[in-house]
Parts: structure tokens; sequence; C-alpha cells
């Protein structure tokens, strides 16, 4: 664990009134004269400690309780990371319970609503807004198919075997998730314009015949703020099974019967053609299925209106055909499914390739479950005391280090997946990764970097991390802060420290799907191979 010493208010009381007294101090040199003081006494220099870097493979990564989910299918046309189709379940909630649906109802339609996450533009000549859809990935005619199922499986909230936690779900828990009731199956692309639908309301002249309907009315659903959502059609007839013909059943009394009895929705995305595809992540936040149906009341016409049809008006106590809904919410339990292909991708050679002894020319980092790199400082312990020889040198020579990073260059590559913004940092553990003691805010402000580096012309070329903090305790012989390997992922929101709690727990959560390819440590020779960089100060002799 990170010893949090560098943080106590005794430290923090010696270090301001040492800088006071140092500011004291200066001006009283300023006065006596530069004799006093040697500025030659001491030198600040640059060390270069050649790293080993490879990449691993990243089986799975927990994916319940995210922020954002997402859906679709991704593939690199040029087979550097291969295929993902990024599939999801969720568990539905009534939004009233033991509904009474009234005389004589049938369903209109069942619609599927999911908030895309996007940014409004400024309107069109016509007044009306326009969106674009933010962190979507698009290539070819975007198309994929899209399949909605009934799900089988009942999802829970906490462990069944220690109820005292919540369940986790991982990203390759598909087998655990049975498809029930196919309720929707067809190509799908995803529309910056999909704002409002318009939902037909049927009467049945010949009820309870269904063979004749007549469009009574004709609805513009709309939300209470316009924005792009995810729409799709659910199948009438599961809905009328499982609503409509259990009505006063105890299967919804409430919320936990009802997820028993309606487990929930399964939507699976599968490519349709190697060129053409979309990922994209949705916003649940207001996520809704809306069960749209229709009865029958009974209402006075007034002297002129003939609201059954039939010709006649003013009549009392005619049967007309009456619009309601019910909503259905995406609260509770919900898991992302990664389905990767990467057989014939460079990813996999690499990761088959990684020589953990010597590191590798390349550095394959990938979110969704695709890779990680590894970084081990300070190469061999060849007197076997437990202490690299490069840092048992450096602790011998007492430097006092200034500054410390990793630079990470970006391999020249042609990829059609864009680039991460930032990398993360972490120390790996067998029993619990760590987060690494310069990401920490209450030690070290949270300045460990990794974001990308671009140049002048906007292209990619590096990450770099600032690791002076753990560099200064690793060099520090009464430190007890111990010498890990350091993995490396692309970032995701949940990676930061929690400011509240300051936990040095690190999760590994890995649920961003961008990619890049990074320089290894071999070969040595390479200006821009991998590479840790230590700035220090020592004594003149």
């Amino acid at each position: 664990m990170i010893k949090n010493t560098l943080i106590s208010p005794q430290k923090w009381i010696i270090f301001l009134a040492a800088v006071i007294a140092f500011i004291a101090c200066e001006k009283d040199f300023e006065n006596i004269g530069t004799s006093i003081v040697d500025d030659n006494i001491f030198e600040s220099k640059q060390y270069i400690s050649n790293l080993i870097a490879y990449s691993k493979n990243i089986e799975r990564t927990q994916t319940n309780n995210l922020s954002y989910y997402q859906l679709g299918v991704q593939r690199d046309e040029n087979e550097i990371f291969g295929r993902l189709e990024s599939s999801f379940v969720t568990q539905l909630n009534l939004s009233e319970t033991n509904t009474d649906y009234g005389a004589a109802p049938v369903i209109d339609s069942v619609l599927v609503e999911i908030p895309y996450l996007y940014t409004q533009g400024e309107d069109n000549e016509a007044g009306l807004p326009q969106f674009t859809i933010d962190s979507l990935w698009q290539y070819g005619d975007g198309k994929f198919i899209l399949n909605v199922y009934e799900l089988g499986t009942y999802l829970h909230s906490l462990d069944p075997d220690d109820p005292t936690i919540e369940k986790k779900y991982y990203s390759n828990d598909d087998e655990l998730f049975i498809k029930s009731d196919l309720l929707f199956s067809n190509l799908f692309v995803p529309n910056a314009n999909d704002t409002m639908s318009i939902i037909n309301r049927y009467k049945y002249p010949l009820y309870p015949d269904l063979s004749e309907k007549e469009i009574y009315q004709k609805d513009t659903i709309k939300g209470e703020s316009v924005i792009p959502s995810l729409k799709i059609p659910l199948n009438k007839n599961v809905f009328k099974e499982k609503f409509l013909d259990n009505q006063g059943a105890t299967y919804f009394a409430s919320n936990a019967n009802f997820q028993h009895f309606f487990r929930g929705l399964y939507f699976e995305a599968i490519e349709n053609m190697p060129n053409n595809g979309s990922l994209f992540f949705l916003d649940f936040n207001n996520a809704m299925v809306t069960i749209y149906y229709s009865n029958n009341e009974t209402a006075d016409e007034a002297e002129d209106e003939d609201l059954d049809g039939n010709g006649v008006t003013g009549e009392e106590g005619v049967t007309v055909r009456n619009p309601e809904n019910l909503k259905l919410n995406f609260s509770g339990v919900k898991v992302n499914l990664f389905d990767r292909e990467q057989t014939s991708a460079g990813i996999q050679a690499n990761i088959d390739n990684s020589d953990t002894e010597n590191g590798n020319e390349q550095i394959y980092v990938q979110g969704t479950s695709g890779a990680q790199g590894v970084i081990k400082l300070f190469g061999d312990d060849t007197d076997n005391n437990g202490i690299p020889d490069e840092l048992q040198t450096i602790r011998e020579n007492n430097w006092l280090i200034t500054e410390a990073n990793i630079h990470l260059y970006i391999e020249d590559y042609d990829a059609t997946i864009p680039v991460p913004e930032r990398l993360y940092l972490y120390l790996i553990d067998e029993e619990q990764n760590e987060q690494i003691l310069d990401a920490l805010p209450n030690i070290s402000f949270g300045n460990l970097g990794g974001y990308l580096v671009r140049d002048d012309d906007d292209q990619p070329v590096e990450y770099v991390f600032k690791i002076t903090d753990y560099i200064r305790e690793l060099c520090n012989t009464d430190s007890d802060v111990e010498l890990k390997d350091l993995g490396i992922k692309v970032y995701d929101a949940k990676d930061a420290v929690n400011t509240t709690t300051f936990d040095e727990k690190f999760d590994n959560i890995d649920t961003n799907p961008k990619g890049v390819v990074l320089k290894g440590n071999l070969p040595l020779t390479e200006e821009s191979s991998a590479k840790l960089e230590i700035y220090y100060t020592e004594l003149n002799q």
C-alpha cells in the first residue's frame, strides 16, 4: 500500500516554516554578498533509464454500474485492432404498479427510446434544432444488425454468495444471459435527427375481433426537451401476453415481483458487413420503454358531436376509444457485453509474442477488454538482494530527484480507430491493483498526466506520465513504497481517484473503445523508444 505521510499537518507546518526561513535567509544573502553561497555547488543532470515494456491481453472488465453504456459494432479496417461487437442487458422498472388497463384494451405500439450522447448545434433554416451524436464511430454505411430480446435471466443487484456486497458483472458474461422472445430484429444505423415519433391510435369496429381497425388519432411523441434518441418498435404481441393478459396478477404488485416476472431486455449488436458499422454511447438516465394502448370509455356527446362515428350527434353514454400509456424505465442493473474477434489482427500477434523478460518493439493498448501495456522499471536484480541493481545504484548516489517522467511515443501506423486523448498508469498487484502515488490528489495534487501530446501539425506524438513522487519514494531507503510493475490503459472516467475517500484501490474499469500502438523499449538505440527520464540534483565534488 502507499504510505500517506507526505501530507501530515506537522510536515506541512515544517515545510512552510522552511520556506519562510529560506526567503528570509535569501534576503540576508543579498545584503551580505555572493561570497557566502557558491551557485556551482549543485548541478542539475538528466538520467535515462531503459525500461521493459510489452502488451498483455485483457480477458474481461467489470461492466455494470457504469456512467454510460455502448452499443454497436466497431472494426479497424486495416486489421490492427480487430472487431468489437458491443451489446447490453438491462432491467426495467414499472412507473406504476397494478395498472388497470380498462375496458377492451389493445396495444397500439411499444417503443424503446434511449437518448444518445449529443451536442446541439444551430437551428436550420426551418428553425429546427440540429444535433450531432457524440462519441460516434461510424464507417461504411454505418449499418449493423440489432436484435432485441426479452431477457430470460434475472439480474442480481446483490451478490447471491454474499448479499452484503454488490454483484459484479463482466464484459464476457454473455453465456449467463438467456435470450427469450425476439422483440425486434433489423439493420440499424444511428440518426442524430431522430427526435420524435408518430403513434397511430386504433379503434376496432368488430372488437374483440381485431382483423379490422381504423386510426382514430395520431400522437406526435416528443420528450420534455427535443433530443436525439435511439427509437425501436417492439413486438406488441409479446407485451400483450405479458402485460394485458396478466392484468391483476401479483407480478405487477411491486418492482421486485415484476423484475422476476419480466426480467429485462437484451440488446444484441452483430456485424452485418466487415466494411460497415457504428459504435456509440447511450444515456440511460432518461431511457424508456412505453406501451401505448387504447381502451374504451363512456362519454356524452355535445349537440354537434359524433364521438363514436355512427352518424348521430348529441348521444349520451356512447363508447369511445381513449389513448393511454404505461412507461417502463431503465433503472436497475445494466451490463455491457463485449465480443472481440482479434485472430487475424495485429494486436493478437503482438500479445502472443509478448516478451516479459526483454520487452517488445510495440505496445498495443485498447479499451473494452482489448489490451494493456506493462512496464517494468530498473531492470534486473543480479545479486538477489530484492532491489534491482540500477535502483540500488541510484539510492547509493543519494540524488535529489526533481522530476521523473515516462515517455511513450506513438508508433507510425494506419489505424481507423481514433487514438485516446489520455492513457492511465497504475500499479499492478496480483491481489488488488493500486493507484500510483502521483495520481493521488491528497499527496501530489493528482498531476499524473498521461494526456496526448500533438505536434504543430496536430498529429499525435506521445504520452507523458509524471511519476516524480513515486520515483522519489523508491529512491528513498526509508520509504515503504514498493517497486511494482506499471499497467498502461486507455483512460476511463472511473479511473480517477475518488476525491472524497482517496481510495488507493484501482478497479481497472476498461470501457473506452479507442486504441493506440506505442513504441516499446526495443531497439534500445531508438531515440523514441519507451523510457524513464529522471532529472536530479547532486552536490559537486
